[in-house]
């Protein structure tokens, strides 16, 4: 029998919160609800609901413990399961009820809520409806043997249904609204393809009830395909080859790419007729000329493979008659087993020379031809640590008249960041930004987060106002860490609290460093923070836990001009704070009553309370002056050294109290979302580059580990993703796609969806462009097919944390909920790029 009931928005429900009281549960035959285990219950909501939000008031009194789940559905929309268990059955009468607790906005549409319960007595509810797929024959005999398969989505749920050609698949589905997603069935090399065409789409799912879905398609597509496999070409090992692809009969470009030797690339929708050209560009390395000569391919409809190896290359020598020998002048900070390759850039030559890495006076192995190069030589690592080969821009060689000498060529090998900061692992490692919702654990497991972060405190910013007794936010953060390593199997996950003890993040900085009160406050509530870390050393946790510390601070004091010796309060409020946690321990004389004895005192007081905890500062793009420049033609490592002056000036990483690492944070806010783009933060594949330069800068100028910190990781919408009218609320973004690597938009803008290209840019930030599709024409040439974050520890980079308060992370309850990012980390962990001495993937 069907329970029915009664339900209302209480009185005084606002935009951010109310309750729906349910009461008079009874079944529609009119008889009584007998209760004698556990009442069940499912219903819609527009926020996550806890077991503490749910109030149990019966007539007769009862014991009852209650516990609920929460599933996002979209961002306003949460498919929520309670359980109320009783110790004695219970049944129960009109007067019973309960009263929910909701933190969004019941006023919009409460219906849509208060008519989704379904109840069950010791049961779960019936709350499934069925979609009964029919499937059509395959389209086409090549497509036979591979499967169609169709997604319903419904919010950040989606389940993948596999058809079978000729039958109908009964799918159960809880009850609901949704769309239904197919990709085309294709063949493995995709020379044969057909598009799904699905029908009704979108639809609802009723409980206990089945709809028809039919899927036929669309008329079949017939393509040809290459595998260009560039072989092991002798001479050029270290090269890069332009190769190009041409329609014959009208000299149209199919493909164009670059390719390393031993590599293959894959091109596939060609036409399925007709005779393609393969062109590869020649070059000239150490004074040898190599020239190209690729039969041409009949195209079909079929896979074909094109080789490109030494019998496919004439090679042919210079005449080096005037060519000079160039010296090279290495100093090494160490001497390393690794070469590095050392390269000279011409107009019409290039010249590598392979260099050991140790002190040594050398030349390049041939002579070189005059004229003007630029040179370079690539980063790398050994034993966990990133050494920068610093070389000049441009060389000369042979200026003015004929010389027959050269000038040297200096080369230095400077060690650089430690990329093994404690707490952290070995590896290239994400994390993200949690809610301490119930759903985060699986959410961090899904991802397979290394850390999870959190702002500390009640209020998130130091609670300046009053001295906090106990911080459950810290707590509960380890908590959710622990929780996620035992979900996966002992991964090490590392908490990282969030800490101000100055918070300038809301402005008027004077009036904020003046305030010894504050101060004293959150000085005292960082102890305690730093306390409850301490609690949980253990045996496997030797570092309990990470601490950012005072976002804002050095980005609002080098931005405001407030110097190292600006005055104000530090030793008072710092020995308040020390007299209220008993904390038994002398200031050093060396703390100033000014911004530099601030910064030292907050690294002092780190190692004083929790010297086993790992810790780093924060520093902003807009320190210099305003965040814009990252749209204009500035040099970022120029914007960083900067930065890194004023980080110097005020000792934030001298003396004995030296901090591990530092953050940097870009703006928290999706790309796509006003809080960014009105605020001018909207990122294209250059300004990404420009932002991670930046990072590359600090941490070349500071000798540190760097950590990005609040990125966004929302994906680009592509011309098949339902993009609404109105899309703020979807949390569309950039940052996810250009680090996470996004094929579906590759190098061709035009693979955005056209609702986002068509985003109008405000004119107060000229330089970001009128419209998104400017910020992608800016950026070209581009290609977000392969991940950015390839190259990050060569950068500097160790760890990458994710999301924020309101943006897009790893979690499903803030920002886009959809699994995206977090199945792009889970692939990513089954080969995470490592701190060893083994050789670095290339970036894209």
């Amino acid at each position: 029998m069907k329970i029915l009931y009664d339900a209302v928005v209480a009185s005084g429900a606002g935009e951010w919160y109310g309750d729906i009281v349910v009461s008079n549960l009874r079944h529609d035959d009119g008889t009584p609800v007998q209760v004698n285990q556990y009442l069940s219950m499912s219903f819609n909501s527009p926020a996550a609901v806890a077991s503490t939000d749910i109030t149990v008031l019966f007539v007769t009194w009862a014991e009852t413990t209650v516990e609920t789940d929460s599933v996002q559905l979209d961002s306003n929309l949460f498919s929520v399961s309670a359980k109320i268990s009783v110790t004695a059955p219970h049944t129960m009468v009109s007067g019973d009820q309960f009263t929910i607790g909701v933190n969004g906005d019941l006023t919009q549409d409460p219906d849509a809520y208060l008519k989704s319960f379904v109840f069950a007595a010791d049961q779960a509810p019936d709350v499934n409806g069925t979609a009964a797929v029919a499937c059509a024959a395959a389209a086409d005999s090549a497509l036979a043997s591979v499967a169609p398969v169709v997604k319903f989505i419904r919010g950040s749920e989606i389940t993948a249904v596999t058809l079978a050609y000729g039958k109908t698949t009964n799918v159960t589905l809880a009850a609901g609204d949704y769309t239904i997603q197919g990709d085309d069935v294709a063949n493995s090399d995709g020379t044969v393809r057909a598009p799904l065409v699905i029908s009704p789409n979108p639809l609802t799912i009723a409980a206990d009830s089945t709809v028809s879905v039919n899927v036929s398609f669309g008329a079949v597509q017939r393509f040809g395909a290459l595998d260009i496999a560039v072989g092991a070409v002798s001479g050029l090992e270290n090269e890069t080859l332009s190769i190009s692809v041409l329609n014959k009969s009208n000299n149209t470009t199919l493909a164009a790419f670059t390719s390393r030797v031993n590599t293959t690339t894959k091109l596939r929708a060609l036409p399925a007729s007709g005779t393609a050209q393969v062109k590869v560009s020649n070059i000239s390395v150490n004074n040898v000329n190599y020239s190209f000569n690729v039969p041409d391919v009949t195209l079909a409809n079929s896979l074909q493979t094109v080789q490109i190896t030494d019998s496919s290359v004439t090679r042919s020598q210079v005449d080096t008659t005037g060519f000079i020998s160039v010296p090279i002048s290495v100093t090494a900070d160490a001497t390393l087993p690794q070469q590095v390759t050392l390269r000279l850039t011409g107009s019409d030559m290039n010249y590598t020379q392979p260099i050991a890495v140790e002190n040594q006076n050398t030349t390049f192995s041939v002579p070189v031809k005059s004229g003007t190069y630029a040179v370079s030589a690539p980063a790398f690592l050994s034993g966990g640590a990133v050494y920068a080969v610093n070389v000049p821009a441009e060389f000369t060689v042979g200026s003015g008249a004929t010389r027959l000498q050269s000038a040297t060529l200096d080369m230095s090998i400077e060690r650089s960041a430690n990329l093994k900061v404690p707490g952290f692992p070995s590896y290239l490692s994400f994390g993200g930004c949690a809610d301490l919702t119930p759903n985060n654990q699986a959410d961090f497991i899904s991802a397979r987060a290394s850390s999870v972060f959190k702002y500390a405190g009640n209020d998130g910013a130091g609670d300046a106002g009053t001295y906090l007794t106990d911080d459950p936010a810290t707590t509960s953060t380890i908590d959710l860490a622990r929780g996620v390593e035992a979900g996966l199997n002992g991964q090490p996950v590392l908490p990282v609290m969030i800490s101000y003890t100055c918070n300038l993040s809301l402005g008027d900085t004077p009036t904020m460093l003046a305030n010894a009160d504050q101060h004293a406050c959150s000085f005292a509530n960082l102890i305690l923070s730093l306390n409850k870390a301490n609690e949980r050393i253990d045996s496997t946790h030797p570092v309990p836990a990470g601490f950012i510390v005072n976002p804002d601070f050095l980005g609002a004091c080098q931005q405001g001009g407030f110097g190292p010796d600006y005055a104000m309060p530090v030793r008072a409020p710092l020995q308040t704070a020390l007299d209220h946690w008993s904390v038994s321990a002398t200031i050093p004389s060396s703390i100033t009553e000014d911004v530099k004895g601030y910064v030292a005192a907050v690294n002092w007081l780190v190692y004083t309370v929790a010297p086993k905890v790992v810790f780093g500062w924060q520093v902003n793009l807009w320190g210099v002056g305003m965040s814009e420049w990252v749209y204009q033609d500035v040099d970022p490592v120029s914007m960083a050294q900067q930065t890194a002056d004023f980080i110097n000036s005020v000792a934030a990483y001298s003396g004995s109290n030296k901090p591990h690492f530092l953050a940097i944070d870009r703006y928290e806010a999706d790309d796509y979302t006003q809080r960014a783009y009105i605020n001018g933060y909207c990122y294209g594949p250059r300004e990404w580059g420009h932002y991670f330069d930046f990072c590359q800068g600090l941490s070349r100028a500071l000798k540190l580990p760097v950590m990005p910190w609040q990125i966004p990781a929302s994906r680009t919408p592509n011309t098949t993703d339902q993009v609404n009218a109105d899309f703020d609320s979807q949390h569309w973004g950039t940052g996810g796609s250009y680090i996470m690597g996004d094929a579906a938009i590759g190098s061709d803008y035009h693979n955005v969806n056209p609702t986002i290209l068509a985003l109008q840019f405000s004119t107060a930030f000229p330089d970001m462009g009128a419209t998104a599709e400017d910020m992608y024409i800016r950026s070209e040439p581009f290609d977000m097919t392969n991940p950015a974050y390839m190259d990050f520890p060569l950068r500097g980079i160790f760890a990458v944390l994710l999301g924020g308060g309101a943006t897009t992370g790893l979690i499903s309850t803030v920002g886009n909920p959809e699994p995206w990012t977090r199945d792009k980390l889970s692939a990513y962990m089954d080969n995470p790029i490592r701190f060893d001495d083994s050789p670095q993937r290339k970036p894209r």
